[in-house]
Parts: structure tokens; sequence; C-alpha cells
């Protein structure tokens, strides 16, 4: 165990010292941030502010423009959060790529070390340093709100954010470790690395709202695992805004609007529940693990 707890250390500190892998990996929550400043923020905030314009009766517009910037910001952590969570993941990986590209992979194979501790070592650094970035990130972005008058999230929020950015992480450890067994050199995975970082933005309906989407492409949208995480940091991250803010609306414009922006999920008429939401996700999770411990056992036995 201790062997395998230092390759852990070693993969994360080759990580952690090459800055451009560091980089890249937060590119796309980079390209997030500018979209919403240039102008998918201005967008959000005009919807919220249509809504309350056409169901809020009497508003004090000062202050709704001010809700309205602040769930903005809620609602674009939470999908940066889920964003890092699997570009993060995908540049550690990579870290296994570079290995075998590098031939250090035989050299590991001749150490008294069983395959699936190797294996296993991957997957545990990128869980590691993508539950560290993730939750500086999050520290860094509640300090930017509130410092901006916005309201710090309370403490039970928090934890929940912690326990589904590390289920988020570890779903996606697994899942990339199981493509990585499939590329041989550093240059595919970074081609790879691109499309992931280019389209984990439109999957987890973070560039576009779910209500901005064809209904068809939403219902494709709902197969994969990052738009339920994304939801589950949404309704964590906005509720206590959300309550402000549409304080005195109907709640079936509430409703209709927590739909159009991504933070409930509807499978035809029926919500998916944060239960039912949580259960996909561990089965997304289980299941890749289940394929990732057979195509190891296939490796062993194909080397012998």
């Amino acid at each position: 165990m201790r062997k395998m707890l230092n390759l852990v250390k070693r993969n994360c500190l080759v990580f952690v010292r090459n800055r451009s892998a560091v980089f890249f990996s937060l590119l796309s929550m980079l390209i997030v941030l500018l979209l919403q400043v240039v102008f998918l923020g201005n967008i959000n905030e005009e919807s919220v502010i249509s809504v309350l314009t056409e169901y809020g009766g009497v508003r004090d517009t000062v202050v709704d423009a001010e809700n309205a910037k602040h769930f903005t910001a809620y609602w674009t952590l939470a999908g940066i959060m889920v964003v890092n969570a699997l570009t993060v993941t995908v540049s550690v990986i990579g870290t296994m790529i570079d290995d075998q590209s590098r031939n250090r992979m035989e050299s590991f194979f001749c150490a008294p070390m069983k395959r699936w501790m190797i294996a296993l070592s991957y997957m545990i650094s990128a869980v590691l340093v993508g539950f560290v970035m993730c939750m500086l990130t999050l520290a860094i972005a509640l300090g930017y709100i509130c410092v901006s008058g916005g309201e710090m999230l309370g403490a039970i929020a928090i934890l929940k954010i912690a326990g589904y950015t590390l289920l988020n992480v570890i779903i996606f450890a697994v899942i990339m470790y199981i493509a990585a067994m499939f590329v041989k050199s550093s240059s595919a995975w970074g081609g790879l690395s691109t499309i992931i970082g280019t389209l984990v933005g439109f999957v987890g309906a973070i560039y576009l709202p779910m209500g901005s989407l064809p209904e068809s492409v939403g219902n494709v949208l709902k197969v994969f695992p990052i738009l339920h995480g994304a939801s589950l940091m949404r309704e964590v991250c906005c509720a206590d805004i959300l309550e402000k803010t549409f304080s005195g609306v109907p709640e079936l414009a509430v409703k209709e609007f927590e739909k159009a922006m991504g933070i409930t999920v509807y499978w035809e008429d029926a919500l998916v529940t944060a239960d039912q939401q949580l259960m996909i996700l561990v089965t997304y999770g289980l299941v890749a693990f289940a394929i990732v411990v057979l195509l190891v056992r296939k490796k062993r036995v194909s080397d012998r």
C-alpha cells in the first residue's frame, strides 16, 4: 500500500510541476468566465429580469438587477465546478499517457506492485488533484461574490458542494482512465482533451441553458452524467439566491425558469429528483469502475 501511495504522490507532483498542464486543465474554466463576462452573463441576467418583470408585479428594479447579477454568478460557479472536475482529471490522467510514451510504465511493471495498484494510483491522483483544484476555485469564487455584495453560502451548502464535487471527480477520473487505456500517444490525448474541454460546456448546458436548446438535443444531454452533476451543483449553489430573487413570483413561473436554466431536469414531464440524479451518477461510476477492472485483468492476461 505504501508503494501505491508513493506512486500517487509522484503522479500528483508530476502534474503540479507541469505548469502548462495546469494551465490547460483550467482553460475551459477560463473560457466559461470569458464568455460570461462578455455576453452570456448579461443574457442570463436579462432572463431573470424578464421573468421578474412579467410575473413579479411591482418590483424594485435596482434590487432585482443586483439579485440577477448574483444569481448569474452562482449559476456560473456551479457550471465551473463541474467543468474543472472533468478537465483537471483529464489532464492528470494524461500523466499515464506520458509515462507510456516515455516507456516509464515498464519500470513500474517491474516493481513489486500489482497492475491494479498502478492503475488505481493514477485514478486516485486524478481525484486528489481534481478535488483540491475545485475547492480552490470554490474558495476564490465565493470570495469574489462576497466582495461584490453577494451573500456567502451556508456551511451545509458548502459541504454538499464538496460532496458533489468529490463524486463528480471520482466518476470522471474512472471514465477518463478507461479512455486513456485506448490512447497510446500524448498528442492523441492532447487532441482528446481539447475536444472534451470544448464539449463539456455544451454537454453540461453551461454555454447555452437548457431552455435555449432544442428538445431533442436536451434529451440527448440528459443521458450524460455531466448534466446531472451540473444540475445538482446548481440546485445547491442557487437555492438561497433563487428564493431571494424570485420572492413574490408564482411558483409555476419559478419552476419553469429552473427547468430552462438546467437547475432542475425533467424526463418527459417527470422531475428527475436529486436522489435519482445521485443514483444515475453512482451507477455511471460503478459501471465505469467495473469496466476498468475487466480491462486491467484482460491486459494482464494478454501481457503474459
